[in-house]
């Protein structure tokens, strides 16, 4: 790790929280491809961008740890699937990025079952709270709940099993793991989307589909280096800040504005994964100092 800088940490963290709620807006504005067609055509440009920078930072393609890497690829590409199908025309942007950021809660449950690791009463507390949150948001009324509100909390539970995996994946280059993970979902959207029907493209889905790519590889990029500056304990709590952009994004793009019960549900999930944070810093401390 580079010398600690809290203050670029946070910095490129606040960059990568806008790169990732612009991905889902990209994806929002191809709403009429499938899923598996968007994946394919970002995932092909964000191979190739982290090819080259692999090769710049002189990082092996491939990792050591490839059955890891495997069930990483496979959980985010699951996650990317079921985000992008959440992703149509009339759902909000905001609604959407907050629950797909549940996977830091499905995260800490993953890590509780599959790892063993311990958990405080206040992550305990947080994981009630989130679920409050997320009740709001999915809005359930006379036993009908929104596709879309359940596909991006599916998305989000997805993501929280690949995070959880990456955790595993230690001494791996985050450059690597990446790339695995575009080539892995190039690999398997391309005969489903084939299978579904692929729209001919125009300038306009070409340019779209560019900067999704680009985006991408942009966001995992800087989400290194900010991690590279400063540890997890200290900046990953700016990652929340990801869903104060969408809801900025959705007003001045798509002209929405969440109603009342989403954003309730939206400052208990923030609330929550602020709460998780801190009560993991506490706990980390305390198992230093007994140490």
């Amino acid at each position: 790790m580079r010398s600690e800088n809290i203050q670029k940490g946070v910095c490129y963290l606040l960059l990568t929280s806008f790169l990732f709620s612009s991905q889902q807006a990209f994806g929002k504005v191809l709403y009429y491809l499938s899923s598996f067609e968007r994946t394919f055509y970002f995932s092909l440009v964000a191979a190739v961008i982290m090819a080259m920078l692999c090769k710049k930072e002189k990082v092996p393609l491939m990792g050591a740890q490839p059955k890891l890497l495997f069930f990483r690829s496979l959980f985010g590409f699951l996650s990317t699937i079921l985000v992008f199908a959440a992703a149509t025309d009339a759902y909000p942007i905001a609604n959407l990025s907050l629950l797909s950021s549940t996977s830091t809660i499905f995260a800490l449950i993953a890590a509780v079952v599959w790892l063993k690791e311990r958990m405080s009463r206040g992550q305990v507390l947080a994981i009630f709270i989130a679920f409050g949150g997320i009740v709001l948001l999915l809005k359930p009324t006379g036993g009908f709940l929104e596709q879309e509100s359940l596909l991006a909390l599916g998305g989000g539970f997805f993501a929280g099993l690949a995070y959880t995996v990456v955790r595993r994946l230690k001494g791996e280059s985050p450059y690597s793991i990446t790339f695995f993970f575009m080539v892995f979902s190039v690999i398997v959207s391309f005969p489903l989307a084939l299978w579904q029907g692929m729209h001919p493209l125009g300038l306009f889905e070409i340019g779209i589909l560019l900067l999704l790519g680009a985006v991408t590889a942009a966001a995992q990029f800087f989400l290194s280096l900010a991690y590279s500056y400063a540890p997890s304990t200290k900046i990953s709590v700016y990652l929340y800040s990801q869903s104060l952009f969408a809801f900025l994004i959705g007003i001045v793009v798509f002209d929405e504005v969440p109603d009342l019960l989403s954003m309730a549900g939206g400052a208990l999930l923030i609330g929550a994964g602020i709460l998780n944070f801190i009560a993991s810093r506490t706990m980390h401390r305390r198992q230093f100092y007994e140490v």
